[in-house]
This record gives structure tokens, sequence and C-alpha cells, in this order.
């Protein structure tokens, strides 16, 4: 699946409201993976992008961990140090606030 099934983007190109996917997915006994996050700003929301420059990096650390606080159970980068980075930073806050 794409990571707009879950988090869909607003008409101008912001991250929209969650939908109930990962509730379904997970009440169904199944575990939500999208793909592919990049960090280009051409491929992230308008509110993730730094600067003009299509093919510089954005804020997709911030994205990847938006989505993961929606609750999928992974996803697939073409940056992998990214989503590493992010699934530490999840948890951490997850242990934070539970913790």
């Amino acid at each position: 699946m794409w990571p707009t099934d879950v988090i869909p983007r607003k008409a101008d190109n912001t991250l929209g409201t969650p939908t109930p996917l990962v509730a379904d997915a997970h009440a169904a006994g199944l575990e939500v993976v999208p793909y592919t996050f990049r960090a280009e700003n051409q491929f992230l929301p308008a509110d993730y992008q730094v600067g003009t420059d299509p093919n510089a990096y954005g804020r997709a650390l911030d994205e990847q961990i938006t989505f993961l606080k929606a609750g999928i159970d992974g996803l697939f980068t073409g940056q992998a140090d990214i989503g590493v980075l992010a699934r530490k930073l999840r948890q951490c806050f997850f242990a934070t606030i539970v913790g």
C-alpha cells in the first residue's frame, strides 16, 4: 500500500488526517507496511519539504515518524538510514509517553 492510503494528502499537498486503515488492518490481524518513503522534496508532502530544489532532501525523518505514530508496523524507504533513525526516535517517544 501507499503512504497516502494511511494518511492522505490534502488538495494543497500537505498531510491530512489518518484513515481507519491501520486500525482496521490491526483488527483483522494484519500488519501495515507502506512503501516507498523517499527523502527528496519532490516525493514529500508540501509541509515536509525544505527549500525549492525538488531533488534536495526535506524533512523525511519527520514524515516517517508521523506515519509510525499513526500506527504503521514498518515501512519501505529509499534511504534506510532515515528509516532506522525514525524507528529509533519513535521508540524513544513511545517509551517516554508509556514508561
